[in-house]
């Protein structure tokens, strides 16, 4: 079966990608407004893109009257966000933080989420995530639909200790975060299931 893109609608179009593209990883970003009022939303058009500098990047899908989102708003009031990554434990709060809201609005709070301050940008880490990027806006690009994509390069990486199983040289412990990915609509997967192949030399 194929479908054309000129001849789908946006939330067709969003559908095919969401069920498609699996599983992907989840970004619970938190910002502070300009009113330093703290904002928690997860993303799943969500990915690392370069590593020098170190680069990640999500997309955005504007509000249904065309008006930024509160995260997106932010980052680019702010020009700081942090990528906080999901494990299980995390998920049921990750999942209330998705609830739309009013920008006054807490949602670290509203979902009990302990945060705790970063090192170099106003928005808050999430405590309990195994990973915590703190980032700076590089670039944000426009979609012809409204939705935009944010580019931020990564400043710091914060690591649960139990994840790091050596420092020189350099080992991270995948088994031991174990992050969820999102699949399509309610559905989730997890990373414990997992087999090896090595590349060809």
């Amino acid at each position: 079966m194929h479908f054309a893109s000129k001849d789908l609608s946006g939330a067709e179009a969003y559908r095919l990608l969401a069920a498609t593209v699996l599983p992907r990883p989840i970004a619970l970003v938190t910002t502070v407004s300009a009113e330093g009022v703290p904002n928690a939303a997860p993303f799943s058009f969500f990915n690392a893109m370069g590593s020098k500098p170190p680069v990640v990047a999500m997309g955005i899908e504007p509000r249904p009257d065309g008006a930024y989102k509160d995260t997106p708003a932010n980052i680019i009031e702010t020009r700081e966000f942090v990528v906080n990554l999901v494990d299980e434990p995390l998920a049921d709060q990750m999942n209330a933080c998705a609830a739309t809201l009013a920008p006054e609005v807490n949602e670290l709070d509203e979902a009990g989420l302990k945060s705790i301050p970063s090192l170099e940008v106003a928005a808050p880490r999430i405590e309990a995530s195994p990973v915590s990027m703190e980032c700076k806006l590089l670039q944000t690009v426009d979609l012809a639909g409204g939705g935009s994509i944010v580019i931020g390069e990564v400043i710091h990486f914060h690591l649960q200790d139990r994840i790091v199983s050596s420092l020189d040289p350099l080992r991270i412990d995948t088994g031991e975060h174990n992050l969820i990915g999102r699949l399509s609509a309610s559905d989730y997967c997890r990373t414990t299931d997992r087999f090896q192949l090595q590349r060809p030399g």
